[in-house]
């Protein structure tokens, strides 16, 4: 009898530390994972900060080229050359209908960019397992009404055991 006793808990034991080694091999599988996942993120991210950089220097320079004909054509335009030039007006229409379109893309393309970059951030919180902070004010909220609940039955609680309700000069009973 006593054999099978010890037998048994050998066998209990030994089912016990293999669920531990399972449990604590998928916990490592999850965290590897986890960390693939945030390592291709955080390698995605680089990569778009590193083409934004290039648009950026690339608008730039356009603009640095665009702003030293400006000021070649403003000394023209000073000394009236300009303004009677047909082909100065139409160059004028074109150049303002390019900028509206240019700067209509690039509200666009910074648009989309921040969309991803939301979006990575959305999946980067939800595969870490971070709440967000709408999560987080709902969990205050559900806390704040579980406490006033606890508490307003706990009150009739404290009177049971003895504890005197806390009286105010004016609820107190009068000789």
């Amino acid at each position: 009898m006593a054999t099978t006793k010890t037998e048994t808990e050998a066998t209990q034991n030994e089912v016990q530390s293999s669920e531990a080694a399972v449990k604590s091999g998928l916990a490592q599988n999850v965290e590897s994972f986890l960390k693939a996942q945030i390592s291709q993120a955080q390698k995605r991210i680089e990569e778009l900060e590193g083409e934004a950089g290039k648009v950026v220097k690339t608008l730039e320079s356009r603009g640095q080229e665009a702003a030293k004909e400006a000021q070649a054509l403003w000394a023209k335009f000073q000394a009236g050359e300009l303004l009677t030039d047909p082909r100065v007006q139409e160059l004028s229409k074109r150049a303002n209908e390019a900028s509206t379109e240019l700067s209509r893309r690039v509200d666009a393309a910074g648009t989309e960019l921040r969309k991803r970059f939301d979006g990575i951030q959305t999946r980067v919180v939800e595969a870490v397992g971070v709440a967000s902070q709408a999560q987080l004010k709902d969990l205050n909220k559900e806390l704040a009404k579980l406490s006033r609940k606890v508490d307003s039955l706990l009150k009739p609680v404290r009177r049971v055991n003895g504890a005197k309700p806390a009286s105010s000069p004016a609820s107190s009973p009068r000789a």
